[in-house]
């Protein structure tokens, strides 16, 4: 069969959906491993992908093989032809079922697709070495390209561990992660930058949750809407996600609790989630949940200064206001919630997803040459009296740039370089590197003249 798409702007992933075309456009089998959390776009990806293209599109239902079996021998009839098998014939196993597949295949180019492929290996253990056993005598010289996607990232990953039975034989490894705030901001282009950003802080990089963004509704009504009830369509969506990932939920689940409430360091956050070891926390930084950062300049393998982050703004704005308001909302108090604990601190929410955004923005004037160095990382004191909110480096300790951040409406003045200077002689940051000055509602003239200073506002890190 060919899959149609519907008419709706495919939005961002296109280094991902040109390494797919790639590998489909190169010649004998390939085996393609596509992965990444619960809702974040994979099969929206493969769609997009598979587009006008021979393919057998099959998500697995959580059955029994046989059921399994069943409904994909219909699909590979309606793909390959019926007419090479008797009536009422199906697949005895899944071994014979792609085997059946790459002698009959009359394209040029066949994809499959076994979509959450997690579910068909619960009903099939062996599935894995049947398709090794495939790979090695049929797969990788036929013109199939067989793609086995999955949420369960821990699971997908082990099917290239050098134990398993498909280790070195994938020809493509596709972690799909979440959107950019530049990407996130194309499924709201009729909202301001500033709004686009509140967006981005509230719903992070996840085209499911960004696609609820009613435009022309207010920041408190969309709030209330995907968030004030039991039954709303973003309240308990971190938790669907992380039980995907976290079987052993509960440590894991604490873990971020005390992230999102502000515990940053290991001591912090152990003492508060009862944690035995920081190997929970390892765990959940591998799966991109947490973030850990060491101060610029610092080595990340030997420095011992480190903090813990929620990487993606959903859930850090889930730990922070959703989680531990979850029994007020199921009693129907979530419009309170809105309108006492978030809408009045949200601002100081927004400080440190706009901090995150403006490193990311300095990223992307590195790679264009417009700023010096190779890194960007925040900075803060062993006293913990400084702060630099973006050092730019080369080489880990040679500092390129320093800048400041402020989610602030009005045009960042004066005091800000000042208090940025005071911040640079405690590094020891050279009086030569540019000073890069962020604000909401860019800088004053007076900064903007400053030599070696540079301004930019919020507008400037969508354009």
């Amino acid at each position: 069969m060919y899959l149609m798409h519907d008419s709706q702007k495919f939005i961002g992933r296109h280094g991902e959906l040109e390494n797919l075309k790639a590998a489909a456009d190169q010649a004998g089998g390939q085996l393609a491993l596509v992965y990444g959390r619960r809702r974040i776009g994979k099969s929206y990806l493969l769609e997009e992908f598979t587009r006008n293209r021979p393919i057998i599109f099959y998500q697995a239902t959580q059955q029994a093989e046989q059921a399994e079996l069943q409904s994909f021998t219909k699909a590979a009839k309606e793909s390959v032809g019926g007419e090479f098998l008797p009536p009422g014939y199906q697949f005895p196993d899944w071994e014979t079922a792609l085997g059946f597949i790459v002698e009959h295949n009359r394209h040029s180019r066949l994809i499959i697709v076994l979509d959450e492929f997690p579910y068909l290996v619960q009903s099939a253990p062996a599935l894995p070495s049947m398709i090794q056993r495939w790979w090695d005598k049929q797969g990788r010289t036929s013109s199939v390209m067989l793609v086995l996607c999955g949420s369960a990232q821990t699971f997908m990953e082990s099917l290239e561990a050098s134990a398993a039975p498909l280790y070195g034989r994938f020809t493509v490894r596709l972690h799909v992660g979440a959107l950019g705030f530049r990407e996130a901001g194309l499924f709201t282009p009729n909202l301001s930058c500033a709004d686009k950003a509140r967006v981005y802080g509230i719903l992070g990089g996840t085209p499911l949750y960004l696609k609820q963004w009613d435009e022309s509704a207010s920041l408190r009504d969309n709030l209330l809407r995907l968030f004030s009830g039991p039954t709303s369509g973003l309240a308990d969506a971190a938790e669907l996600v992380l039980t995907t990932d976290l079987p052993d939920g509960k440590g894991s689940y604490r873990a971020l609790q005390a992230v999102g409430i502000g515990k940053n360091r290991f001591s912090e956050i152990r003492d508060w989630a009862k944690i035995a070891s920081e190997r929970i926390l390892q765990r959940l930084v591998k799966l991109e949940f947490l973030e850990r950062r060491i101060p610029a300049t610092e080595d990340a393998f030997r420095s011992k200064r480190s903090l813990y982050v929620i990487r993606d703004p959903y859930f850090r704005f889930f730990f922070r206001f959703i989680a531990r308001n979850r029994g007020l909302i199921d009693r129907g108090l979530g419009a309170d919630i809105i309108d006492t604990q978030i809408l009045p601190f949200f601002d100081g929410h927004m400080g440190g997803i706009f901090e995150d955004m403006a490193r990311d923005h300095a990223r992307r004037l590195m790679i264009s040459r417009r700023l010096p160095g190779d890194d960007v990382r925040s900075w803060w004191s062993t006293d913990g009296k400084h702060e630099i909110d973006l050092v730019g480096t080369s080489n880990v300790t040679n500092v390129s740039f320093i800048g400041s951040v402020k989610w602030r409406e009005a045009p960042l003045d004066m005091k800000v370089l000042f208090d940025l200077e005071e911040g640079a002689r405690t590094l020891g940051a050279p009086t030569t590197v540019p000073r890069l000055v962020i604000g909401r509602g860019n800088v004053n003239a007076a900064l903007a003249v400053i030599p070696n200073a540079i301004g930019a506002s919020v507008e400037d890190m969508y354009t």
